[in-house]
């Protein structure tokens, strides 16, 4: 009995320690457990917050147009833009290097040298043929430089727009400075000339009123571009047969065109109609006209229409083929000197004048004038010449709407 009895409570006593250690492991397990699950959450969050922050910078970073790189220490991206991607022309990608991508080692140098703190930055640098200002930011975590953020700024327009500047200023004074000079030397002729007939102070005074003349022209011409550049001339649209819009033009410059031994000859039909402003579309008939008499020597001048879309070079921006089927080309044709083809993509710049003008007088401002003029009827204006063998100007307007 006294065995048994003893086997009996050494069995009770195993069984109350396994329960106990059970018990004890089980809180244990629990502990751990809640423990596991608190850092599952905590990793949770911080993969969410870490989205969070990344769907913040790829939405910050895709709003701008400027292109954006974040590289790493060995200037490999982790993450770049749409703008970043076009400027690579597709192969900017997390996991590229910045040299692979861009191809400018230029570029690769200056982010290299600013990490290490030997370059200044910002500065300026030429890829793909545009100009870009790179601004750099190194990040480092602990000391350590651990990758850097990348900017550059496409400042080819301001390049251009500068330079533009630059030369509109040098082109006035020189178109101011002629005249200008011309009427100063005519008044101190007569200042000196006391003795002089006085049919030749009238001559004089003539030719003052003529520079007068040319320095009124060109001051009104700056004034009617800004206001057409700016948009301050409204376009008073309404129906209008060409037709006859071309043939009250060349009544007009007929006079002159005989004087110089040209024919005027208007092969529009009678039934095209157009939607525009007959006030300013003559105007542009009017300066294209003048033009081809001024620089056809003898022969014929001829305005016609044509089944002609503009060259891509002369398309407005949102403006394609397929809305040409709203619009008519014009063409004014005439048989003179012609234009040479390095002249050709410069012609309808503010005061540019082709070598073959020298001479004939004029501000520079027609063919500008004309080019926002048509622009402003959503048309566009080009032309095609070769030197010795006459020139071709293009123009679409408007078709009425049937």
């Amino acid at each position: 009995m006294d065995i048994a009895w003893l086997t009996a409570v050494a069995l009770v006593i195993a069984c109350v320690i396994l329960l106990v250690r059970y018990r004890l492991t089980a809180a244990e397990n629990r502990s751990l457990y809640a423990d596991i699950r608190e850092l599952r959450d905590a990793k949770q969050g911080l993969e969410d917050q870490l989205a969070e922050k990344q769907r913040l910078r790829s939405a910050l970073t895709e709003t701008m147009i400027d292109p954006v790189f974040f590289v790493d220490a060995a200037r490999i991206i982790t993450f770049c833009n749409s703008a970043a991607k076009l400027l690579s022309k597709g192969i900017a990608e997390s996991g590229r290097s910045l040299m692979e991508s861009v191809r400018s080692y230029e570029l690769d140098s200056i982010v290299d040298e600013a990490m290490r703190g030997q370059h200044d930055l910002p500065r300026e640098i030429t890829v793909n043929q545009r100009l870009y200002y790179v601004r750099l930011s190194v990040l480092a975590q602990a000391g350590v430089q651990t990758g850097a953020v990348l900017i550059l700024r496409d400042i080819s327009e301001l390049q251009r727009l500068g330079r533009a500047r630059r030369d509109f200023v040098a082109n006035i004074s020189h178109e101011l400075r002629t005249p200008l000079t011309a009427i100063r030397l005519l008044v101190d002729t007569l200042r000196f000339s006391v003795d002089a007939a006085p049919d030749q102070r009238a001559h004089y005074l003539d030719q003052i009123s003529t520079q007068v003349d040319t320095l009124t022209q060109l001051a009104q011409e700056m004034y009617d571009l800004s206001l057409i550049e700016s948009g301050q001339v409204p376009m008073r649209m309404v129906s209008s047969s060409l037709s006859e819009l071309a043939n009250r033009v060349m009544e007009r410059l007929k006079p002159q065109a005989e004087r110089a031994g040209i024919t005027l000859e208007n092969h529009i039909p009678v039934d095209v109609n157009v939607l525009v402003d007959p006030d300013q579309i003559s105007r542009v008939l009017s300066n294209l006209l003048h033009n081809a008499i001024k620089f056809t020597p003898d022969g014929r001048i001829r305005i016609f229409t044509v089944d002609r879309q503009p060259p891509s070079s002369s398309r407005l921006p949102g403006h394609d083929i397929a809305a040409q089927e709203d619009y008519i080309t014009v063409a004014v044709q005439d048989t003179g000197v012609g234009i040479a083809r390095s002249d050709l993509p410069r012609i309808f710049e503010r005061f540019y004048k082709v070598s073959r003008a020298r001479g004939h007088g004029g501000t520079g401002l027609g063919l500008a004038i004309a080019k926002h003029i048509v622009e402003a009827h959503g048309g566009h204006i080009w032309a095609e010449s070769q030197e010795g063998q006459g020139a071709t100007f293009y123009l679409t307007v408007p078709r009425e709407e049937q």
